[in-house]
């Protein structure tokens, strides 16, 4: 139960954040239409709540959230900090062992094996985290809940004793707009109750100057259809309330809501009634409102501003009408829709292509005869080619060279959607430019196949290996994916695994946390948290579990046996014995940072 809510917690973090961005663009623009009309902020709000309603899967160059380039690439580093995404992404690898078609029966029946079993291991101390605060969210968002339904049932008995008015002010619209009008003594000023057949209340004994103007702020709202805004905006309010943007949202909501009402009304009855109607929005906020969030209550919201608002509206000009309405669509196109990825294939530079097909080269193993070096080595480029695309989540690119059956696969690996997507969040291959290293190695290639090795990082910091397999045909001179298939080597339980992440040893790639940049900041996390990785799972002064994190290795003793045959205080030698297929690999580690320092692979022999 635990981890299902941290990862539903998780996901409402991730939301929180887009929807931050977006009530602070709004209300800068709400700043900047501070003098205008207040119908045109109250529109404003209405894209706040379509964000953080829906997720929409459209993205454009004016997106505010462009302004953020870094904001997908760091989401996946808040998410692996709080959670350890690390373990995350079991379902996941779970999934894609089933869907994927394995050389007879038992070697499947082990791959499901290894990934149950590695599921069942105990939570991390950052999900139990996560898991006891997402169930103090949906505690928090029940109570909101209750007390709304409970002001709702409060304001139900208050006018229980109320009676349809029979001397309302012939100017007001209750005829042609169906609104029926009661008066109640037990209530200290007007608002209108329900959400299919709204009902608008006012106390007895309401001076008939005031009862024209002040149906006709309640009718406006009904007309709006505000009641529902308001009971959406309170349950959106319920479900965010751990975000304090929400909270002043919110506020200003309501308020641009009754401020906007306040100005039909002196459109409709003119300047003369400014006064007046002040006269009366004072009184009425000077009463106690017993019903909170249920109605919405002519009384509420601050009457010191929106008698300000009211003695000095003026109807703007048509040309500033036109300029305002052209903000709001850019407003809102910008907020609803998600930035473009800046990075692409297409922003590699010529001599980055070329060392990155030079590196390729370089690590393939397939032998070239003298009759297919050409074609192999034009598959070699368009391999490449996907391997950037793939890292750099190019759509286009990846799109472009697959088959429909390949699009198909991406789709049921969860890699590709219908909207335009591409890959999840985190893990995924990406490394420190200033390292050098590719985030991934071309192992095997040649005219009808390649395989390729892609290094996903997650910031605990910690590296992971993905192998891909393709297969793919030559159609009108062009080379196209038509088969895709990606293991996931989190949880190594087999010998043959370990050779697939690990072909050549560790050396000169971003395995190797003495090259990678990423070995003295876990130490320095080690050190601090009495050697343990940043999920409190693995004593990293201990050479075997260090082994067993940095190298992706099952902690199931059934399965793989480590063993140390050497050890002194700066190097350990360890034997690794994966039961299933009866493979044995011989480890250095290595202590780069002193005694009190984390051990990390030196070499695999």
């Amino acid at each position: 139960m635990l981890n299902d809510l941290s990862q539903i917690f998780l996901t409402f973090l991730y939301k929180n954040m887009t929807v931050s961005v977006v009530i602070i663009a709004v209300l800068l623009a709400r700043f900047l239409l501070r003098k205008m009309p207040k119908k045109y902020s109250y529109i404003l709000w209405s894209i706040v709540g379509i964000r953080m309603i829906f997720d929409l899967p459209f993205a454009t160059n004016i997106s505010v959230f462009n302004l953020f380039r870094g904001f997908a690439k760091h989401t996946s580093t808040v998410e692996t900090m709080l959670a350890g995404s690390h373990r995350t992404n079991l379902q996941r690898s779970t999934d894609l062992l089933n869907k994927t078609d394995t050389t007879g029966a038992a070697a499947a029946h082990a791959s499901r094996s290894t990934a149950v079993e590695a599921m069942t291991h105990t939570l991390t101390t950052s999900q139990t985290v996560l898991g006891i605060l997402g169930l103090l969210w949906l505690i928090v968002v029940a109570l909101f809940v209750t007390y709304g339904i409970y002001s709702y049932v409060k304001c139900r008995l208050l006018v229980r004793t109320a009676v349809i008015a029979r001397d309302i002010t012939p100017d007001s619209h209750k005829k042609k707009n169906n609104v029926s009008v009661w008066e109640c003594d037990r209530i200290p000023s007007p608002f209108v109750l329900g959400i299919i057949r709204s009902r608008i209340y006012i106390p007895f004994r309401m001076p008939k100057q005031e009862q024209a103007y002040i149906l006709a702020h309640e009718e406006c709202h009904i007309r709006r259809l505000d009641p529902l805004w308001k009971l959406i905006a309170f349950l959106l309010l319920a479900v965010y309330w751990w975000n304090p943007l929400v909270w002043i949202a919110f506020f200003y909501m309501v308020r641009d809501m009754e401020m906007s009402c306040d100005e039909a009304v002196i459109e409709q009855f003119g300047n003369e009634i400014k006064q007046g109607y002040s006269n009366s929005l004072l009184s009425f906020a000077m009463e106690r409102h017993p019903y909170s969030f249920a109605p919405v209550a002519f009384g509420e919201g601050d009457a010191g501003r929106r008698i300000k608002n009211v003695l000095n509206f003026k109807k703007p000009h048509t040309w500033v009408a036109i300029l305002v309405f052209v903000l709001l669509v850019v407003v809102g196109v910008s907020c609803l829709t998600n930035g473009k990825d800046k990075i692409s294939s297409e922003t590699v530079s010529d001599t980055e292509n070329s060392q990155m097909q030079q590196t390729a080269v370089e690590t393939t193993e397939a032998p070239m005869s003298s009759d297919n070096s050409s074609t192999v080595q034009e598959s070699l480029q368009s391999v490449d080619k996907w391997t950037q695309a793939f890292a750099a989540r190019d759509v286009r690119t990846i799109q472009d060279m697959a088959t429909d059956d390949a699009k198909n696969e991406l789709k049921e690996e969860n890699l590709l959607d219908d909207n335009g997507n591409f890959g999840w969040s985190s893990p995924w291959p990406w490394f420190d430019e200033e390292s050098g290293m590719p985030a991934y190695q071309i192992t095997q290639s040649d005219d009808t196949s390649a395989t390729i090795l892609y290094y996903a990082q997650v910031s605990d910091p910690h590296v992971t290996v993905w192998k891909e397999t393709l297969q793919y045909t030559r159609k009108d001179d062009k080379i196209e994916i038509a088969h895709e298939e990606l293991q996931m080597l989190n949880f190594i339980a087999s010998g043959s695994e370990f050779e697939n992440a690990y072909p050549k040893g560790i050396q000169n790639t971003p395995m190797d946390y003495q090259a990678n940049g990423l070995g003295e900041t876990l130490n320095e996390h080690a050190i601090s948290a009495n050697g343990m990785n940043p999920d409190g799972e693995y004593n990293l002064t201990d050479p075997m579990e260090a082994a067993q994190y940095l190298l992706n290795l099952l902690r199931n003793d059934d399965k793989v046996e480590i063993t140390a045959d050497k050890k002194d205080k700066t190097q350990v030698e360890l034997k690794v014995h994966f039961t299933e297929d009866d493979i044995t690999h011989h480890i250095t580690m290595i202590r780069p940072w002193g005694e009190d320092g984390i051990w990390v692979v030196g070499e695999i022999l």
